[in-house]
């Protein structure tokens, strides 16, 4: 191959999207199968250092504003808490292409449960409706037959208050219990919550 072929190469790259993701993730491997030699490589990864850069960052980008789209509660409540958090995940953590997508989100919200934990930040309601939003997107495997979490708050009232945007999220103790299931696989996903009756009131 020559130069003509490695100019080539960086043009699928910029117009194949799958491919470039793959060229991020591990370009030499992908550089022999495209037929390159090992000083070819060399000259490609060189050819395209300035791209590559660029291509990582749009990646990164593109799955941060996927993941924040699939835990938009707890991306509303934690702001830019949750944007810094998400920003180091997808800094120091291999995440894969958008087939991964629902995997990537939900090993980085038991990163973000750490963190916060860590930072004592969201001892309580926050973390429930952190809790609350990862159990749904675990809960979209097309696969996965049933998800059930309990929470020591009413969930769907905090769930709406703050999908509402209510400057006072509703906190009322309650034990509750979530489930989300299908009858098989692929099949509709199914939502129901069942409450226990109210034990203490008040915000908490």
């Amino acid at each position: 191959m020559g130069l003509t072929d490695i100019e080539q190469i960086l043009a699928r790259l910029s117009t194949d999207e799958s491919l470039r993701e793959r060229f991020v993730r591990e370009p030499v491997a992908l550089a022999r199968e495209l037929g390159l030699s090992a000083a070819e490589s060399r000259q490609l990864k060189r050819a395209a250092a300035s791209r590559f850069d660029s291509f990582a960052r749009s990646a990164r980008e593109r799955h941060f504003v996927e993941i924040s789209k699939l835990l938009p509660l707890s991306h509303r409540v934690l702001g830019s808490r949750f944007d810094a958090h998400l920003n180091r995940y997808l800094a120091t953590h291999e995440t894969g292409g958008i087939e991964r997508l629902f995997d990537d989100t939900l090993d980085f919200a038991d990163y973000l449960e750490r963190k916060l934990r860590e930072e004592r930040v969201g001892s309580g309601w926050t973390l429930e409706l952190l809790r609350y939003e990862r159990a749904r997107v675990k809960a979209a495997d097309p696969n996965r037959r049933l998800v059930v979490v309990a929470f020591r708050h009413d969930i769907s009232r905090l769930v709406r208050s703050v999908a509402r945007k209510e400057e006072h999220p509703a906190l009322v103790k309650r034990a509750t219990v979530a489930a989300w299931w299908r009858a098989k696989k692929h099949a509709p996903v199914r939502y129901a919550v069942v409450s226990a009756p109210r034990i203490f009131g008040g915000r908490g």
